[in-house]
């Protein structure tokens, strides 16, 4: 049939365009029916039409591959619903089409939701109109033609002999072909009559294919090769698909379900690993806050569980069972050790806030543990006189204990211990006649107790009425004399919580849905300041930050409600930690850093969030190192000490906590201003430069005092320091003004031994241009000196330095730095694997990095690598793969340029330092791990991979793997 579309040829006649998850039946059912209509008998289909599970083939980028087939479609067919309408693939497609073809070439086949034409805007009316994206108004003059195959969802079987179906796609393929519908409709009966007259031909030509069959045995092999071949593609393609889907889906339960979006994401990393797979799993890993579960053991009988105040000890008892388990770990338990426990049901556990001492309570007796090593116990003497106990809680910096004995009705008892010689306790005060004596609790300051109970005592009058005798609740005591506990008053009801906060000021108490917060005044009783509601169900246990300003409310759901405290009268949520696909939730606390909060259900499971989570590095502290400006920092070796190189002298810093450095000493003395700092292998001595040509050396052994111990004068200003890691050498690199205008760049290597620097060996750098940073390798074998001419020394000899043949305009105007770990050299922009005093050829480039300007360095794993930017902000790479380079992070951008970049020895840790003079220092959170071992990571924050009944959900088609052992 003659097209009207002759000017340029397609390898498509059409693209479909639509969404996975709403039209998985009809897509297919148009595409067969667009292909089989008006065939031409001796073509093995009427139109071509590009559909991506059946025709995408295998390749490592999925957009490019995509965009590729758009381009060789001649129409654009869209299956409009309201999914494809919230699709990000559907509407990247539409843009595309958008702004490469004319609006004439687009069809719509709606499959669901609506569509309104508005003649007055000439425009889709977007308040109607719900099964197109965003991308499709504006764009139409007039109406576009679209079919409406609404009614074919609920249709069983959609196929050419379908009547309806048959009609609404042959209007589709009519405007595919380019003729109108009656000449379609005649096609198609005259090529349903020639192909019946080809096969009476062909009956009688049997004889015929008889005689060849020698022929086409000889075609079949090659049919076979092709089917085989065939058979690979549609392989490809089907993961390629599969992977698209696996993505999209991890990305819409990052929020809701973490767990399964990073199996998800790992899933789609492991079936086709490429750079978009891991970028899509690093992202995931670094954006979610669930850092992980520890599934408990199959132990049956395990009924009270306790987490340490510090999060990082789980006790478990049950009949006849107590163990200790570290859960410091997120995402691991380990065994600590097996006690034995009291007689008795045990029915309540409290650890001392330092962790040191466990106490169990049980029917019929008590327990008491030194656990400072928790994997060799210690049993202390048992509480005089005391035998079943219900409850019991510390307080008074772990010096009191207190404890309840449930009775009868009001025959309850409280009692008040001294334990600050764990092994002479002794009684201090008892209280009898009490009903609320299930729990107990005792403010860290020891000078309020709590004692609680959930149950209710029904009264049966004479008359058969029944009413309620006792109900639950709490009763407040002073306790400021322990020897003497007073009754403060009692509040109902109560059932569950139970937490002071670190100050003693708050108590978090709860009944049913709500947790409520309480004044804690002495010789007050409490006071009710807010109410903390919007849990999925009873809430059951609560803990405060440690510095009182936030806790977290744990309900029998297993979800977990942050609460901001700052203002305990009026609370605030930053949100909802999601189930984790726990039980019922029994405990939670926080690390003693507030970082992390772990929780733990019915079934021993550990859940692990992390408070500070984001989509990338977050900043940590800043401080003002500067009035003006930072030109370079560098850390001490032990990672305790940071010293910047600002404008008007040199600083160190203590850096002991990340959160809060401390300025330790200002160190005067140049002529110019400071340009580069460094400290030697050892972090004895510190060398800072200057722009008026010279290097001062300090011992920096006492850094709040650093002393003085030589001044060298260099041949210009100074560009850069380095310390050899292995010898007493120091190279000094710069630029200085030639008489025939310019700049030369320059190196001088110098020897510091015997505490008496002697000037080794000067180079002149061949450069017109700045000379950049210079480095040594971690074994100090090599030196890499920027600048033409230059580039890499042998200082096996530091007597005799070799220099080495390489392309030396490599490193022209480049900043150096060397990875012991992975054995890597960056310059620039270029990456280089070290093999002893040679570089792999060629370099590993950054994708589409731009010149920056700033300098580089390795993270210690070598997995990520920092690039300062004179444009405000610094880049971090994720280079574990060398493969796939890709931008891992961009910190958030500054006033002005980033000029230095170093990360802590510790890995954990990123300083920046530039324009402003401020020194800041980032948090990297998961980043190095995700970087380094993606797949490792997710199987330890998702607990494992997808399980057969979820591959087979998610991953039709292919072979189950478990993709964590």
């Amino acid at each position: 049939m003659p097209s009207t579309h002759t000017a340029t040829r397609y390898a498509y006649d059409a693209f479909l365009s639509y969404s996975h998850g709403a039209d998985t039946k009809v897509a297919p059912a148009v595409h067969r029916a667009l292909s089989r209509l008006a065939k031409p008998w001796n073509r093995p289909r009427a139109l071509r039409i590009f559909r991506d599970q059946a025709s995408l083939e295998a390749g490592p980028d999925l957009w490019a591959t995509i965009e590729a087939k758009l381009s060789a479609s001649r129409h654009l067919v869209l299956l409009a619903s309201p999914q494809a309408a919230r699709s990000p693939w559907v509407g990247q497609e539409i843009a595309h089409w958008k702004q490469h073809r004319e609006p004439a070439t687009l069809l719509i086949v709606l499959t669901s939701g609506t569509i309104h034409w508005d003649h007055t805007a000439r425009d889709f009316d977007r308040t109607r109109t719900t099964a197109l994206p965003p991308q499709m108004f504006g764009w139409f003059a007039a109406e576009p033609l679209w079919v409406d195959l609404t009614w074919a969802g609920s249709e069983t079987e959609l196929s050419l002999d379908h009547a309806r179906f048959r009609q609404d796609v042959g209007t589709l393929a009519a405007a595919l072909h380019g003729v109108s519908k009656d000449v379609l409709d005649s096609e198609e009966a005259r090529q349903h009559a020639r192909t019946v007259g080809v096969r009476r031909a062909l009956t009688w030509s049997l004889a015929f294919f008889l005689v060849a069959s020698l022929v086409f045995g000889v075609m079949a092999q090659v049919r076979g090769d092709e089917a085989e071949r065939q058979r690979k593609e549609a392989d490809g393609q089907r993961r390629v698909a599969t992977v698209r889907a696996l993505l999209a889906e991890s990305e819409n339960r990052l929020a809701g379900d973490p767990r399964t979006a990073v199996r998800l994401g790992l899933t789609a990393y492991r079936v086709r690993p490429s750079t978009e797979t891991r970028t899509a799993l690093v992202n995931a890993l670094q954006r979610t806050p669930y850092a992980g579960v520890s599934l408990g053991p199959d132990d049956v009988g395990q009924f009270v569980r306790q987490l340490s105040h510090d999060a990082g000890v789980l006790a478990t008892a049950g009949e006849g069972t107590l163990k200790l388990w570290d859960v410091s770990q997120p995402g691991r338990r380990r065994l600590l050790h097996r006690l034995t426990p009291p007689r008795g049901n045990v029915e309540d556990l409290a650890f001392s806030r330092d962790g040191r001492t466990l106490f169990v309570a049980a029917t019929q007796g008590h327990a008491r543990w030194d656990i400072t090593t928790p994997g060799k116990p210690r049993p202390l003497p048992a509480l005089p006189g005391a035998t079943g106990l219900d409850g019991g809680g510390f307080g008074d910096g772990d010096r009191t204990l207190a404890t309840v004995r449930e009775g009868k009705g009001s025959s309850g008892r409280l009692d008040l211990w001294d334990v600050a010689a764990p092994d002479r306790p002794r009684r201090l005060a008892s209280v009898t006649g009490l009903y609320d004596a299930t729990r107990v609790q005792m403010s860290p300051d020891g000078k309020t107790v709590v004692s609680a109970t959930g149950k209710i005592t029904l009264d049966e009058a004479d008359t058969g009425k029944i009413t309620i005798e006792h109900g639950s609740g709490m009763t407040a005591w002073d306790t400021s004399d322990p020897t003497r506990p007073r009754r403060l008053g009692r509040d109902a009801p109560w059932a569950g919580a139970l937490a002071f906060s670190p100050d003693s000021r708050t108590l978090i108490s709860s009944h049913a849905r709500t947790a409520y917060v309480w004044r804690i005044r002495p010789l007050h009783a409490p006071q009710l300041l807010s109410q903390l509601r919007g849990h999925r169900g009873a809430v059951t246990a609560a803990a405060f930050r440690p510095d009182g300003k936030a806790a977290i409310t744990l309900d029998e759901q297993g979800s977990a409600v942050r609460w901001d405290l700052a203002r305990p009268d009026k609370p605030h949520s930053p949100g909802k930690l999601l189930d984790a696909e726990l039980s019922r939730g029994e405990d939670v606390a926080f690390t003693p850093d507030g970082r992390h909060i772990r929780e733990v259900d019915t079934n021993d499971a550990v859940a692990s969030w992390r408070t500070d989570a984001g989509p990338g590095p977050w900043q940590r502290a800043q401080v003002a190192a500067d009035p003006v400006a930072v030109a370079a920092v560098a850390i001490s070796p032990d990672g305790r000490t940071a010293a910047t190189a600002g404008m008007q002298a040199l600083m160190l810093w203590d850096i002991t906590d990340h959160d809060t450095p401390r300025r330790l000493s200002v160190v005067r003395g140049f002529s110019g201003n400071p340009t580069d700092v460094a400290f030697s292998a050892d972090g004895r001595y510190l060398a800072g430069g200057d722009d008026a040509s010279r290097v001062i050396l300090w011992d920096a052994s006492n850094r709040r005092h650093p002393r003085k111990t030589a001044t060298l004068r260099t041949r210009g200003p100074v560009a850069s320091l380095a310390f050899s890691p292995r010898a007493p050498l120091l190279v000094t690199s710069g630029n200085q003004p030639r008489l025939t205008g310019g700049i030369a760049g320059w190196a001088t290597l110098w020897n510091l031994k015997g505490g008496r620097p002697a000037q080794m060996r000067s180079y002149t750098l061949k450069s017109f241009t700045n000379a950049g940073v210079a480095s040594f390798s971690a074994d100090g074998r090599l030196l890499a000196l920027p600048g033409a001419g230059s580039g890499l020394f042998d200082m096996s000899d530091p007597n005799r330095p070799r220099h080495l043949t390489w392309d030396p305009g490599a490193v022209l105007q480049q900043d150096t730095a060397f990875n012991a770990k992975r054995k890597l050299l960056a310059v620039g922009d270029s990456v280089y694997q070290v093999n002893g005093t040679s570089l792999s050829e060629p370099a590993v480039e950054l994708p589409d990095a731009p010149d920056r300007g700033g300098r580089v360095a390795f993270h210690p794993d070598g997995d990520l690598l920092a690039e300062a930017d004179d444009r405000g902000t610094a880049v971090l790479w994720d280079i574990g793969d060398l493969r796939r380079p890709h931008v891992a992070a961009e910190l958030p951008p500054a006033d002005e340029s980033v000029d230095d970049v170093a990360f802590t020895p510790d890995g954990r840790t990123l300083l920046t330092a530039g324009g402003d003079g401020m020194l800041r220092l980032w948090d990297l959170g998961r980043l190095p791990a995700a970087a380094h071992d993606p797949k490792r990571l997710a199987c330890q924050v998702a607990a494992g991979g997808l399980d057969r009944t979820q591959w087979l959900r998610y991953v039709p088609g292919l072979a189950y793997q478990d993709l964590c052992r």
